[in-house]
């Protein structure tokens, strides 16, 4: 299997390198087309924005298809927007949110932009052909909200639901030894329980609680026709209000004032139209006028950490602790950067590799300031890594903590047994590392003395960081999960905000104020990750003839080593 990956994932890396030409000749056959017409179009009057897949990393060689799928960044879009309010030729923004795809966080940070934007007398109109809490809550901060006469506005709070998998192990007769410090940390509750346990019905029942308020507040914030009160009888009673209107559920919406005007979107153009006199262009036709660089030879660096923590070499969609800190190196050894703005949104993952990237930016931190915005999660070594002597900020949607630690060893004893496969061994002594039996008492009390290890130095990490006393901590630890709102409380970050507001800290944190915004990306260059993959190609090649020719069970189901985890498996993807 792994051989076939190794052989598929070169695959798949030659053909993205082969598209990736053809896109950059592409490229340049474009800009030498432009280069040598006369004309530069100007900016327009309106200027229409359908984002579909934001891209939220700083990553830039995204393949073929990637390109395709992510259609614009997330910084680049907050930037526009700011500077074509700037504009004079500009008078209207219209956002089209029906395929949105974005985190809460992005949100705020495009609706901050957009406050910026209408500051300066300019309007916007948000439509969708149907609206969810999501793109609802930014068409919140639009002047004009529009919806399809045929659309729905469903606002259907927020929930956590959490599979057990018990008598789905036992059934398939396979044991799980866990070992947990902190009795909020509910991960391997999916192994050994059949339903939420009292502590984390309570933490869930918490954060969600409060990141629905935090919706609700800024919905009525931006929407002063609605009450919050509206907004929960409007969900509760959504089947009786439908029953009401007949079923039209387009006109129920604007009934309730959720939405100002019902339309076609075949009229939107003409609609548009009739607002101003001037022509209508994309967004994304006006992007490259709308992001003039600054000269200036200060940057501050924009980085982000995505994804799960795990060790060793890069993987797309991961922060491998290796490869994260040649990123922290190059920043490093690039004197005209004066600070670090860092998006991490990482549920955590290896504590090992959580520590050697907290280590790294600690060092860097020593050097210039360094500002950690967390986005939709932060939690367990997502905080971990945050928590050095830098400032750091969350926001209402934020889910982080999760102070805590797990490890887990599942054993096929029973069932290979139970289709007649049979184990017999020989040790030379009473440490079992094995999934083919349960641990003995020798390696139960080495892994949960281990894990209580781990949880200890996590607890005088966060207590040295964030100035707390070892009591304090473990109140606010012990795996809970908390909101933005409430890490703020419990002095787990320094305060909300986001992109924009971490750039003002720098800004002060360093006394610069002529600086220019440089987008680091953690991606190696594809001719790197092309050789990188041919070798693993070559080296699964040479030995599966080795494997083949000795299919040992143990090694396919054992680990190389003992590995703490730092991540919340429970932290939901707040939808």
């Amino acid at each position: 299997m792994s051989f076939l990956r190794k052989f598929f994932n070169f695959v798949d890396l030659t053909r993205k390198v082969i598209l990736n030409l053809f896109f950059i000749l592409a490229l340049l056959f474009i800009a030498i087309t432009f280069l040598v017409s006369d004309v530069k179009e100007d900016l327009s009057a309106v200027i229409t924005f359908a984002p579909k897949k934001i891209n939220e990393t700083t990553n830039s060689n995204l393949s073929f298809f990637e390109r395709e799928t992510y259609e614009l960044n997330l910084f680049e879009i907050i930037s526009a927007i700011e500077t074509a309010g700037t504009e004079e030729e500009v008078k209207i923004l219209f956002m089209d949110l029906t395929y949105l795809d974005i985190s809460f966080t992005g949100i705020l940070e495009i609706g901050k932009a957009i406050e910026s934007f209408k500051s300066q007398g300019k309007k916007v109109i948000a439509y969708s052909d149907f609206y969810d809490k999501k793109n609802y809550l930014l068409a919140s901060y639009a002047d004009s909200i529009l919806l399809n006469q045929n659309g729905l506005v469903l606002l259907d709070g927020f929930s956590s639901q959490k599979p057990f998998i018990k008598q789905l192990l036992e059934k398939l007769n396979i044991g799980v030894s866990t070992f947990v410090s902190g009795k909020y940390k509910s991960a391997l509750d999916t192994f050994t329980r059949d339903n939420l346990s009292e502590e984390d019905r309570l933490q869930t029942s918490s954060y969600l609680s409060e990141v629905w308020d935090s919706w609700k507040e800024i919905i009525t914030k931006n929407r002063s026709k609605i009450s919050d009160l509206k907004i929960d009888n409007y969900i509760n009673n959504l089947g009786k209000l439908t029953e009401k209107f007949d079923g039209d559920t387009a006109k129920l919406a604007k009934s309730e004032g959720l939405i100002d005007t019902l339309i076609v979107r075949t009229n939107l153009n003409d609609y548009l139209s009739s607002l101003v006199e001037e022509k209508i262009i994309s967004f994304k036709d006006n992007l490259a006028l709308l992001n003039n660089e600054n000269s200036s030879d200060n940057k501050f660096a924009v980085l982000v950490a995505s994804g799960e923590i795990i060790d060793g070499e890069y993987a797309e969609g991961a922060i491998s602790s290796e490869n994260f800190s040649k990123t922290l190196n190059k920043i490093d050894k690039d004197k005209s950067i004066k600070g670090l703005f860092l998006r991490v949104n990482s549920p955590g993952g290896s504590g090992f590799a959580s520590e050697i990237i907290r280590q790294r930016l600690e060092l860097l931190n020593k050097k210039i300031p360094i500002v950690i915005s967390m986005g939709d999660i932060a939690a367990s070594g997502g905080y971990w890594i945050s928590m050095n002597q830098n400032t750091i900020i969350a926001n209402p949607f934020t889910l982080t903590g999760s102070i805590g630690v797990w490890a887990a060893l599942p054993n096929f004893k029973d069932s290979f047994e139970n289709v007649g496969i049979l184990f017999d061994k020989v040790s030379t002594n009473e440490l079992n590392f094995s999934l083919l039996e349960p641990p003995n008492d020798n390696l139960s009390s080495f892994m949960q003395s281990y894990v209580d290890g781990s949880y200890n130095k996590f607890i005088k990490l966060v207590s040295k960081n964030r100035q707390l006393t070892i009591d304090n901590t473990e109140k606010i630890a012990q795996g809970r999960i908390w909101s933005g709102k409430s890490a703020l409380q419990n002095n787990l970050v320094d305060s909300l905000g986001v992109f924009q507001d971490g750039i003002k800290i720098l800004e002060e944190k360093s006394g610069i104020s002529d600086f220019k915004i440089k987008y680091i990306s953690t991606s190696p260059g594809i001719i790197d990750d092309l050789f990188a993959s041919f070798n693993s190609f070559l080296n699964s090649t040479y030995s599966l003839f080795g494997f083949i020719e000795s299919i040992d069970i143990q090694r396919l189901v054992s680990k190389k080593k003992i590995e703490t985890n730092l991540i919340c498996l429970v932290c939901p993807e707040l939808r």
